[in-house]
């Protein structure tokens, strides 16, 4: 079991702080040295960092965070062929998106409905 399952038990078990710190630490550690992850090793660290951000309603925080993981996603579908998810996950989380507070720019939920909608599954 590698780091970035460990991460994915830790979002799958409701523990966003943690997954908030160890994936900032491991996107930390991949922007020093960039051969420690592949590029989607690092497209699903920042998307669960941002969910992780996103379900602490730090909503702007969160969609820069999804935008960076759309430029690494562009990356991704550059160097290997990706299949767009179809699961419960994107839906779910844009079901949150949807239940932001009204404060929140528009244009931010625009942008990160648009990402989630690009996650991509990697199974």
């Amino acid at each position: 079991m590698n780091v970035i399952d460990h991460v994915r038990d830790m979002a799958a078990a409701g523990l966003h702080s943690n997954v908030r710190i160890m994936s900032s630490l491991l996107l930390t550690m991949s922007n020093n040295n960039p051969e420690l992850f592949s590029p989607s090793q690092k497209y699903q660290l920042l998307v669960y960092h941002a969910d992780a951000i996103f379900h602490d309603k730090e909503y702007r925080n969160a969609a820069c965070k999804y935008n960076m993981a759309l430029q690494q996603k562009k990356v991704l579908s550059k160097t290997s062929k990706v299949r767009p998810s179809t699961g419960g996950t994107a839906s779910s989380i844009q079901s949150q998106v949807c239940k932001a507070p009204n404060s929140v720019n528009y244009n931010i939920l625009a942008t990160s409905i648009h990402v989630i909608n690009l996650k991509c599954t990697f199974d």
